[in-house]
């Protein structure tokens, strides 16, 4: 982009700032890509399995190399001032209401369990959707479709 640091630092004053702004541009533009990709489908299922499919292309290639700002920044937390952590913990938070809600759906369409634990079934799958984006920096994960059906089980 041909930016020097004396450019950057004069939009974004310090690291902090910039880390600010990226993290907000990164995380409002991945949320609506994702609302985007799962709105053909009707079910809470459906929208699961896709989202899942959302975070496995995520993880594969260049893309997965790259890694996930959120999920970077959640392992690095203890380095993080308190707002940045804050930041951190309210996208994560986000992302696990945004899957509870899914399976409410799913609960609610029939086209998951009624006995599946909606609050646990959400922590299990923020951790899987989290791990693959931290796989994906290491290797392509082979078999993607057998992945997600074997995620999916969790919730008959």
């Amino acid at each position: 982009m041909n930016l020097t640091a004396g450019s950057i630092y004069k939009a974004f004053t310090d690291k902090r700032t910039l880390f600010l702004q990226v993290f907000e541009r990164y995380t409002s533009q991945r949320n609506a890509d994702l609302r985007q990709r799962l709105q053909p489908y009707a079910t809470g299922r459906e929208k699961l399995v896709e989202l899942l499919r959302f975070y496995l292309d995520s993880a594969h290639e260049l893309e997965g190399r790259r890694g996930c700002l959120v999920v970077g920044s959640a392992t690095e937390l203890q380095v993080l001032d308190t707002e940045l952590s804050a930041l951190v913990r309210h996208a994560v938070s986000r992302n696990k209401a945004f899957l509870t809600a899914l399976l409410h759906q799913g609960q609610q369409d029939g086209s998951v369990a009624t006995g599946i634990n909606v609050e646990a079934a959400a922590e299990l799958m923020l951790c899987i959707t989290f791990g693959l984006r931290v796989v994906g920096k290491i290797e392509n994960i082979a078999d993607r479709e057998a992945t997600i059906k074997l995620a999916m089980k969790l919730l008959d």
